[in-house]
């Protein structure tokens, strides 16, 4: 009779055991939407576009030869575009040397 009561007694222990939630503190996040963010392109003003280079190979402007298809150096001096900033720029400097070190 004592293995019967045990036995009873294990099965109500392991079936109560088994009942009620799941207190592990776990918790479930509601469902949020994040709006897509758009913001305008960024420009800066003054900035000549890119233009591709044309496809001469060398020019000679005055006493000096001129390579489009190279960086702009000290010895490939490249014109800047008529009315740029950049041409300003050299401009002042033909006219006041000491300004422009």
């Amino acid at each position: 009779m004592r293995l019967a009561i045990a036995l009873a007694a294990t099965a109500i222990a392991l079936a109560g055991a088994g009942c009620g939630s799941d207190s592990s503190g776990e918790t479930t996040a509601p469902a949020v939407s994040i709006p897509a963010i758009t913001a305008p392109a960024i420009t800066t003003p003054g900035r000549p576009t890119a233009t591709t280079a044309p496809s001469a190979t060398a020019t000679t402007k005055g006493d000096k030869t001129i390579n489009p298809n190279a960086p702009d150096s000290a010895t490939n001096d490249i014109p800047p575009p008529e009315g740029s900033p950049q041409e300003r720029f050299e401009q002042q400097c033909r006219q006041n040397p000491t300004a422009c070190g």
